[in-house]
């Protein structure tokens, strides 16, 4: 019986608290730097204000501040090239302006599902302006979008920079109330998600345990009736089962008064 009361605690759990986990969602064939979607969740960054101007660096590599605009495209440095996904400018000198990603037709943006309760994603862009000198390395956008409601309604910043063999990567942080707008179904539900699918497997293990008990009920008492025993004793662990509410009692008393002593304990 220990066994089947530890598997409807975890079946409990399972059911009434989702789990938080990686899930797929592709890029929208349609707009793929503004939408995602899978069998999990849909994801549309258009629900949020765009274009982000005067997004901070927060590591003060240089007087620099960045644009961010992934559902309507930006110019960043004037040319004409109205393609920018993200933009850097250096406020400290003229004509420092470049693409830190663009938007493309042949190269779709990565998106990364890491939790849907809390909402937490990052979209990497990349196809931004080359780094020139020796390394030559292509600008890229990794931007993480985090619902923490204690950033206010969306918070922006420039968090770091990295870089690979190929690659100089800006990481964005876009935090607050404003990012669980970007899922579909927000404020009326949507998407079950990962908790849905915790939820099915607590359901499941539920009706395992319900059908274990009554297997255990009915195929004990059957045995039983067989040995010539009738009435009550015909249920198995009879004497546990009629002490088990004094059991429950004592317990309850023994959490409740971990400071008795154990004198008093005994009286209970």
């Amino acid at each position: 019986m220990t066994l089947l009361v530890c598997c409807l605690a975890v079946a409990i759990a399972l059911a009434i608290c989702p789990v938080g986990e990686a899930v797929d969602c592709i890029p929208d064939a349609a707009d793929p730097y503004c939408k995602c979607s899978g069998s999990d969740v849909t994801l549309d960054l258009s629900k949020l204000s765009f274009p982000m101007h005067q997004i901070p660096d927060t590591q003060e590599y240089g007087t620099y501040e960045y644009t961010f605009s992934p559902c309507s495209t930006v110019d960043c440095n004037g040319g004409g090239d109205s393609s920018g996904v993200a933009c850097q400018e250096n406020v400290g000198s003229s004509g420092g302006e470049v693409f830190v990603a663009r938007k493309v037709s042949d190269r779709q943006p990565a998106w990364s599902v890491a939790s849907l309760n809390p909402l937490e994603f990052t979209v990497t862009y990349c196809d931004g302006d080359l780094t020139g000198g020796v390394e030559d390395l292509e600008r890229c956008a990794i931007v993480t979008f985090k619902d923490d409601g204690s950033h206010g309604d969306l918070d922006a910043s420039m968090e770091k920079e990295t870089s690979t063999d190929t690659q100089l990567s800006y990481n964005f942080m876009l935090q607050g109330k404003d990012i669980s707008k970007v899922r579909a179904g927000a404020g009326g539900g949507g998407g079950g998600g990962s908790g849905t699918a915790a939820g099915v497997v607590g359901l499941v293990l539920i009706s395992v345990f319900i059908a274990a008990v009554l297997t255990y009920f009915i195929a004990g008492m059957a045995v039983n009736y067989n040995r010539g025993t009738r009435g009550c004793e015909m249920v198995p662990n009879a004497t546990f089962w009629q002490d088990l509410p004094l059991l429950i009692k004592d317990g309850f008393l023994f959490m409740i008064s971990p400071c008795y002593k154990r004198e008093s304990y005994q009286k209970f």
